[in-house]
């Protein structure tokens, strides 16, 4: 279990370093470092991604930067898709489900590319509690996420602004469902630009999010776990999961000196390269 642990800790510094990413680099890796079967390695995918982000959202909670509301709403929006991909990666081959997940890895870096980055300043605790400053936000951001009824045809412009709401719950349910990975790249702008949600929120709610998708994610895929058709590598998960929270954490102590822009240009470039090895390593 050496190689796990090597390879866990290393997924668990580039998280650290880059601000995230390990979901969508786990299966790639799960299959090309141990052999893992692509279905299991989505699998075990989803634990990996599910443990994680329940840590990093218990972490934000207590420091008041979840929004519990909102992120709770986006996330169920996107539950009936993302059983819907639960079933229907089922039904594939493996090879078609790297095949699909190299051109996510490639959709994403070009998102990275081309992504501005968001720095806000940080509030500083000892002036407000924070846990009131982000019941306020989130108040203000389903306030500004519901559009003024004051324009010409109200109707159809709140319809058309929670239709686009609908759609991109979905989408990211479908990828989380589909893939097994957390679809945090898509979550936090979703966020930011549907509803209303700052950066600093946004990023933190994204985990809360990402739970509630893993659980409908395994959900998906409970009859072939009853049947014995889908397992889950449980060693390689725990170790893997021990030795990428031990890398996040040193990631993280040097990912605060890398500018936001930096971070997604070498995240897209990880991800360009992951992708070919994707398709290039046979399986």
């Amino acid at each position: 279990m050496t190689s796990v642990l090597a390879v866990g800790f290393l997924v668990g510094c580039v998280v650290g370093l880059l601000g995230g990413g390990g979901g969508i680099l786990t299966i790639p890796i799960l299959v090309m470092c141990f052999g893992i079967a692509p279905q299991e390695a989505s699998a075990d995918s989803i634990i990996i991604v599910f443990t994680t982000s329940l840590v990093g959202m218990l972490s934000a909670a207590r420091a008041g930067r979840v929004l519990w509301k909102i992120g709770i709403l986006f996330a169920c929006l996107g539950v009936p898709a993302n059983l819907f991909g639960g079933w229907l990666s089922g039904k594939i081959s493996g090879n078609v489900l790297m095949w699909s997940l190299a051109v996510l890895l490639l959709v994403v870096a070009t998102f990275m590319f081309i992504a501005k980055s968001d720095d806000e300043p940080a509030v500083s605790s000892s002036v407000v509690n924070p846990q009131d400053v982000a019941l306020d936000h989130e108040q203000k951001a389903i306030k500004d996420a519901t559009p003024n009824t004051t324009v010409s045809h109200p109707a159809q412009s709140s319809l058309w602004h929670w239709l686009k709401v609908i759609l991109v719950a979905l989408g990211v349910g479908l990828l989380s469902g589909f893939f097994g990975v957390g679809g945090g790249f898509a979550v936090v702008p979703a966020l930011v630009l549907a509803m209303r949600v700052a950066p600093r929120y946004a990023s933190s709610t994204s985990l809360l999010v990402l739970v509630i998708n893993m659980i409908a994610a395994a959900i998906g895929r409970l009859p072939r776990f009853i049947d014995g058709s889908l397992t889950v590598s449980w060693e390689i998960v725990a170790f893997f999961l021990v030795a990428s929270a031990a890398g996040s954490i040193v990631g993280e102590r040097y990912g605060r000196k890398i500018p936001g822009r930096l971070a997604n240009i070498l995240f897209g470039i990880l991800l360009l390269c992951v992708a070919v090895l994707t398709v290039l390593v046979p399986r």
